[in-house]
């Protein structure tokens, strides 16, 4: 007589499909699909849904799953792992901070919405409804979206830089820590052997104590450096960190583009004045007064000013201040 397999209540080390255990196969994992959360042997999963989608094989399942679909289980309680899975998809949309918004009240209306949506989710109440709302929200809110995503993107670049500076940071820490153990131990272990010498030796003997000296002075010296070297890693690290933080969190966002006029600047005035009344040119001075020339727009106070301006480019600049600042 067979005993029939309980599907709602599977061992959670038994495939439901091919029965396999992983008492009996160490090497087996499980995985689910957020389509139904139904655990599933790798095996099944590659044999099953290789050739494409296809109904899952639990009893009263018409759930059609994807390969791509199927992920490890994360949390033991497969709702807690469901209601993660819906809490990623809702705020994904729903990307806001309390920083977006301008009273605490608001901050908490929007808070309410976005838990109220997620319990739909949870307990099948609405789905269509929710479904709808969600979708609109995303297409009316399309452009804070993204760039509310781009900044989540930019918080998460910034801390695994982070994070492995300060992985950088703690090898190089704990190596020379290790370096000035190790010589302050020499150290202590000459300071004995000098005692023992000067006990041994009742007259003093100059070469020896000499070279003793010399050795703890070396000793001395490498110890300072390790010291040094420390503290010079210490303040590199902290200077990067503050880079990161900067670089990232104040990067200065991308201004809207305008359209291209060729007047942007016309009415700035330059810094050069010039009197006409100390500089004789009396070729240019003709040529201003003549009819052909006042009918094209020559005017000899902006042909001066143009002269100027072009001898005068770039005096004021100073590349090495330019790149300090």
């Amino acid at each position: 007589m067979s005993i029939e397999l309980d599907w709602n209540n599977v061992s959670k080390d038994l495939c439901p499909v091919c029965k396999t255990d992983k008492y009996l196969s160490p090497e087996i994992q499980f995985k689910i699909n957020p389509e139904c959360y139904h655990k599933i042997c790798d095996a099944c999963v590659d044999r099953l849904f290789s050739l494409g989608p296809a109904q899952c094989p639990y009893p009263q399942c018409d759930k059609i799953l994807r390969k791509n679909k199927f992920k490890t289980q994360v949390f033991e309680d497969i709702k807690v792992e469901r209601e993660c899975d819906i809490r990623r998809r809702v705020l994904s949309v729903y990307n806001k901070k309390e920083s977006d918004f301008p009273t605490l009240d608001d901050w908490n209306k929007y808070e309410e919405e976005v838990e109220d949506i997620v319990w739909k989710f949870m307990n099948n109440v609405d789905l269509k409804e929710t479904e709808e709302k969600l979708r609109e929200y995303s297409l009316v809110n399309k452009q804070s979206i993204e760039l509310n995503n781009a900044k989540k993107d930019q918080e998460y670049e910034k801390f695994i830089r982070l994070q492995k500076l300060e992985r950088q940071y703690k090898s190089e820490r704990n190596r020379l820590n290790r370096e000035i153990m190790t010589e302050e131990g020499n150290l202590k272990k000459l300071a004995k052997e000098e005692v023992v010498n000067q006990l041994q030796n009742a007259a003093v003997e100059r070469d020896t104590d000499l070279m003793i000296d010399q050795i703890k002075e070396n000793m001395l010296r490498k110890t300072n450096k390790y010291k040094e070297e420390l503290r010079a890693v210490e303040e590199k690290y902290e200077r990067q960190k503050e880079a990161i933080k900067r670089n990232l969190s104040d990067k200065p966002q991308k201004k809207e583009k305008v359209p291209f006029t060729p007047f942007n600047g016309d009415h700035i005035d330059t810094p050069f004045t010039f009197h006409f009344d100390y500089y004789k040119d009396p070729f240019n001075r003709e040529a201003a007064n003549e009819k052909i020339h006042k009918a094209g727009g020559y005017r000899l106070d902006l042909f001066f000013k143009s002269t100027l301006v072009e001898a005068f480019t770039a005096t004021e600049c100073f590349i090495e201040d330019m790149k300090a600042n």
